[in-house]
């Protein structure tokens, strides 16, 4: 189930993303290492008051989180919606939380806010999210935006992929 993401959810969050590895995989270098209370509180949770720019969700299994998810860059007159931050708590992963929670947020994304295409971006290094999103849900690769990111002295880009209302149809 999604649940609105609330300021006392930082403990739980910022322990997902308590590895600076998964931190990189997850925020890239949008959000410093380690994750601040203050931009926590700003970017996922003051914002997403605001359906027009922001909905930000944990995803809960029998009451507990286990995931956190949102929608950014919400374009209603173009029924458009891009997903930003996604995660699985570390303990909770393969289990199916993730398929879950994305299962849920492209429901609310195609059946609720009426979008029309969802689309996210994935570092190139992160092969196991890049075949989540194609084998799960059918995400089709439109591209690579080459040398976007830089981590360590070494730049990387990130792949764009997106899926549309009719293709997700097809798989319901």
């Amino acid at each position: 189930m999604l649940v609105p993401l609330q300021k006392d959810d930082f403990e739980l969050v910022s322990g997902w993303l308590a590895d600076p590895e998964d931190h990189f995989k997850v925020c890239g270098n949008a959000f410093s290492y380690p994750l601040k209370r203050e931009v926590f509180e700003l970017f996922f949770v003051e914002s997403s008051g605001d359906p027009d720019v922001r909905l930000c969700f944990k995803y809960c299994v029998d009451g507990k989180a286990v995931g956190m998810v949102h929608f950014t860059r919400i374009d209603r007159q173009n029924d458009f919606g891009h997903i930003g931050v996604a995660m699985v708590n570390p303990q909770a992963r393969s289990a199916g939380h993730g398929r879950a929670m994305f299962a849920a947020l492209l429901k609310l994304g195609f059946d609720q806010l009426n979008f029309h295409r969802i689309d996210l971006n994935v570092f190139e290094f992160n092969q196991r999210a890049l075949k989540f999103y194609q084998n799960a849900f059918a995400f089709q690769v439109e591209g690579l935006a080459r040398d976007t990111i830089k981590k360590d002295g070494a730049y990387f880009g990130w792949f764009t992929l997106s899926l549309l209302r009719s293709e997700w149809l097809t798989q319901q």
